[in-house]
């Protein structure tokens, strides 16, 4: 960012008055917006699509395989493949190791892996999941514990190794979990989450099933996050540890006024 590497090369594009949105749209000469998408879930498109792309993507997926995993045993809400689980964690460090990693959450994402990959009746390839991690410490911890249950070809790194990819399921493990940091440090406290391009590119990347392991009470703290689990609190995709009483809050006020 020091360096102004912190926008891109289409930012600065879009920045120049020839290629800049006016009251009546785009130069059509100029600029073809692309907003039919051919890999996701139609439930996976809502959220990126309302707090990035003004609410306009298309879906436009097969729907053999982005309902592959609707009914999914695990799904606290079938036909809608999101499931966000919460878990009170710890992150930790070893030694002088700079990178973050959460036993907890590393378990947790291993058991997934296990339902998915195994246990299914017609199970999930391993190549078919991806698992995206935003500290090297977390992606080792996790790589261990796969090669220990034999899934091994599961791909797990950072979300820039998975930009442009795009897999069947996509397990996100968020990692940090002091709920001591004051609400203000969004960057002690969330420090590589706090970046709404990589929670764009993150929860993108899946064709039919994402599941995501934090902890609530610090991801809250982030507006992406904090969308994410307002939409799955919702659409009752959540489970795990006790919400923030703010999810609760407003699902009632929601409630409220839809019965009004």
């Amino acid at each position: 960012m020091a360096f102004g590497l912190g926008v891109s090369l289409l930012e600065r594009l879009m920045a120049n008055p020839l290629y800049t949105k006016q009251d009546w749209g785009y130069n059509p000469k100029l600029v073809t917006k692309l907003i039919y998408n051919y890999r996701s879930h139609g439930a996976l498109l809502a959220l990126p699509s309302k707090l990035f792309y003004l609410g306009e993507l298309c879906f436009q997926a097969q729907r053999d395989i982005v309902d592959s995993l609707c009914q999914w045993k695990n799904l606290p809400k079938k036909d809608f493949p999101l499931l966000f689980h919460g878990v009170r964690g710890t992150e930790m460090r070893e030694g002088n190791n700079p990178s973050w990693f959460n036993p907890v959450e590393a378990v947790q994402v291993m058991l997934y892996c296990c339902q998915l990959a195994k246990k299914l009746y017609n199970p999930v390839h391993p190549s078919d999941i991806g698992i995206i991690a935003p500290y090297r410490k977390q992606c080792e911890k996790i790589r261990v514990l796969l090669c220990k249950v034999g899934l091994s070809d599961i791909k797990v790194g950072s979300v820039e190794e998975f930009q442009g990819q795009e897999f069947l399921v996509i397990i996100l493990s968020t990692v940090r979990s002091n709920e001591s940091v004051g609400s203000d440090d969004l960057q002690s406290s969330l420090g590589f989450l706090a970046n709404p391009k990589r929670f764009n590119v993150a929860v993108t990347r899946p064709k039919a099933l994402l599941i995501t392991v934090g902890n609530p009470h610090i991801l809250i703290r982030d507006p992406c996050f904090r969308a994410l689990l307002q939409y799955c609190f919702n659409n009752g995709a959540y489970l795990g540890c006790d919400p923030p009483l703010f999810l609760r809050d407003s699902q009632i006020t929601a409630e409220n006024q839809r019965s009004a």
